[in-house]
């Protein structure tokens, strides 16, 4: 036995998820309840090519994290416990309208 994985990542709610496959496995990684989650170099180069023409996008280990490559964007940072919350974030933000500046008198 080559031992277990213990890759981590985190469910929608920021509790964390180990891999319980062999240290050696190929593909996604798995719980113990059976979900599965892809690797976070693919995630991320997935994240990458979807977003990275307006976002910067890093992985800390815990946390998903995109900053808007514009300094003016209404949102500039996103942080989230899981890349599909990322995402999901980034298209809210992609499609909500930007709130006009009054000027006052």
């Amino acid at each position: 036995m080559t031992g277990v994985c213990y890759s981590e990542c985190r469910d929608s709610g920021g509790r964390p998820r180990v891999c319980v496959l062999d240290r050696d496995h190929t593909g996604d990684h798995e719980d113990a309840r059976g979900d599965r989650w892809e690797r976070p170099e693919v995630t991320l180069e997935r994240l990458r090519t979807a977003w990275g023409r307006t976002h910067r996008i890093a992985w800390t280990g815990a946390l998903w994290v995109a900053v808007h490559r514009d300094p003016a964007a209404p949102w500039r940072t996103e942080v989230e416990p899981t890349a599909g919350q990322l995402e999901e974030r980034l298209q809210k933000r992609q499609t909500a309208p930007v709130p006009t500046q009054r000027s006052h008198p």
